[in-house]
């Protein structure tokens, strides 16, 4: 069995059931290291039997994450039966790991945007054709997209176009000034596709002339390197 301390840049697969068995098997056929976590002892069981590094516990338990290597994992999917374990999932995994790069399963409709504002990189509908078909083929594209950045040189993958919330505080050079004010599109080359006070509910399309407050989240969309600079401009860091 692998030495757990030892993973790094490795890929945190949550749940083993079906999908997640052929999932793992790409992820193997690619080289690239993974780690099981699942919290059906017969399930991680099975991980175990197919020769996987597992861990029988809770993804919603930060200490189970962080035993899996969470923060030094390149990425994590996410394939649990519950839409709202999956959500959690995501938001505990993006907290313990800001850069990772998440991929989560849904069903649903509404669950979708829930994801990518938690946190998602991707989210996956195994059953958006309309059929029973279940199988690898519907996260395979989002596995793919995972296994580019693994092959990347780690200055590529600072381009890479992700989704993230910014949540502006006490001290952040951008309160009192507008979305036009700001001009991030021009400045950081991020779209800024939402906004939410605390409390309201996500108010997509953003009013452009809408003065920041502390406290607000701003849906980004843009290169890594270009988020991480605005989150810092965000929390004050950045003047």
């Amino acid at each position: 069995m692998t030495d757990l301390m030892s993973l790094s840049d490795h890929v945190i697969v949550c749940g083993y059931g079906g999908t997640a068995q052929a999932v793992c098997q790409d992820l193997m056929a690619e080289g690239v290291p993974q780690i099981v976590v699942d919290k059906s002892a017969e399930r991680a069981s099975l991980a175990e039997t197919d020769e996987l590094p597992c861990i029988h516990g809770d993804v919603l338990d930060p200490e189970i994450m962080k035993e899996a290597g969470i923060e030094r994992a390149r990425g994590m999917i996410i394939l649990l039966p519950s839409e709202s374990e999956s959500l959690f999932g995501t938001m505990t995994a993006r907290e313990l790991n800001p850069d990772l790069f998440i991929i989560a399963r849904y069903t649903s409709a509404h669950a979708r945007n829930k994801l990518i504002r938690a946190g998602a990189d991707r989210a996956v509908n195994p059953f958006e054709d309309g059929t029973k078909a279940f199988g690898s083929q519907f996260v395979r594209p989002a596995v793919m997209d995972l296994m580019r950045i693994f092959s990347q040189d780690p200055e590529v993958a600072e381009s890479e176009v992700r989704v993230r919330e910014v949540t502006l505080e006490r001290g952040s050079p951008l309160l009192g000034k507008s979305l036009k004010d700001a001009d991030i599109r021009a400045r950081h080359d991020i779209i800024v596709i939402a906004m939410r006070k605390a409390g309201d509910s996500t108010r997509f399309n953003p009013d452009p002339v809408r003065v920041f407050e502390e406290g607000d989240v701003l849906v980004c969309m843009g290169k890594l390197a270009n988020l991480k600079q605005l989150n810092e401009l965000g929390r004050g860091v950045l003047a």
